[in-house]
């Protein structure tokens, strides 16, 4: 299955004065429901979208948007403002979580509109949409939640390897994490203009399980991308999302690898006190980068399942 490239015009939902566009990919189900589950997928730091559609030359079965979409659902993979082929940003102060939140707010509202009314790919008609799920991973998890807060986008959502309790992330000793005034002030200053994208072989203990083949690691490096402006640092910051997972009153299924960006698993759920339901699942053999893990297809299932479960 191949995605359909949507761009969507988010330029009214910015403060920007140049046009601004979101890029996304669209899989479809093949044979629709009466109600189509809708996945918003929004990636992690140094990610485009395609690390929901992963594709490995001779391994199949990589794809987290066709297994998905295999099973009913529309699955919308999204490129942050100024990453992917979403309209590039030079000046990082300006791309705020709660402006890349605000910009994917808008392109989501408009490719719901687009999918009731037929016009949002050739091959899918007039679809009853629902119920919409934002699925972030790592950095993506964050600004799903920033999203729901501030927007209300979702019927529900599913923060996949982020965590909202405590630091998420240990640079050793003697190297304190950085906090949101340091960013911002060194955001300000423009040391953080045009910055490379991540370098990923500096993280492949926290990225891989021991198992993941070369292969797929190095295609998995193809999906590299710069990080949106401070957004990217800024998820790392303890409790940077924290106020904002407690305004979240929807159902919350909370997905993490066996080794994942957490102090510990089983505290994330406190971190939803305002919502009645709240999943933990717990993927083992995996790392942070779930969809590269030998054990992938358990956590697509279960998510698929709870899906399912809200309609």
């Amino acid at each position: 299955m191949s995605p359909v490239t949507v761009e969507v015009d988010v330029t009214d939902a910015v403060p920007f004065d140049d046009p601004q566009q979101v890029s996304t990919w669209v899989l479809t189900p093949e044979v629709p429901a009466e109600r189509v589950p809708l996945l918003f997928c929004l990636p992690g730091g140094s990610y485009s979208k395609a690390y929901w559609h992963l594709e490995v030359p001779g391994r199949p079965a990589y794809s987290f948007g066709e297994h998905l979409a295999a099973q009913g659902m529309l699955v919308v993979a999204v490129d942050h403002l100024g990453t992917g082929e979403s309209t590039p940003h030079g000046g990082a102060v300006d791309l705020t979580p709660d402006v890349v939140a605000a910009a994917n707010a808008a392109a989501f509202a408009e490719i719901v509109d687009r999918a009731r009314h037929g016009t949002l790919v050739p091959e899918l008609g007039p679809v009853t949409v629902g119920p919409t799920v934002g699925v972030g991973h790592s950095m993506g998890g964050m600004l799903s939640i920033f999203q729901q807060s501030l927007h209300g986008s979702f019927d529900a959502i599913a923060p996949l390897g982020y965590g909202t309790v405590g630091p998420i992330i240990d640079f050793g000793p003697g190297i304190p994490l950085p906090s949101y005034e340091s960013i911002m002030a060194a955001g300000r200053e423009g040391l953080l203009d045009n910055m490379p994208p991540l370098d990923r072989s500096t993280m492949r203990s926290l990225f891989y399980w021991e198992d993941v083949p070369p292969d797929v690691i190095a295609a998995d490096d193809l999906t590299l991308t710069n990080t949106p402006g401070v957004t990217g640092p800024l998820s790392i910051v303890p409790f940077i999302a924290s106020d904002h997972a407690r305004r979240v009153t929807c159902p919350v299924f909370i997905g993490l690898g066996e080794r994942d960006s957490t102090i510990d698993h089983h505290d994330e759920a406190r971190a939803y006190a305002s919502s009645n339901d709240v999943t933990l699942f717990v993927l083992e053999r995996s790392a942070h980068c779930h969809n590269t893990a030998g054990t992938r297809h358990v956590l697509w299932d279960r998510l698929a399942r709870w899906v399912a479960a809200l309609a």
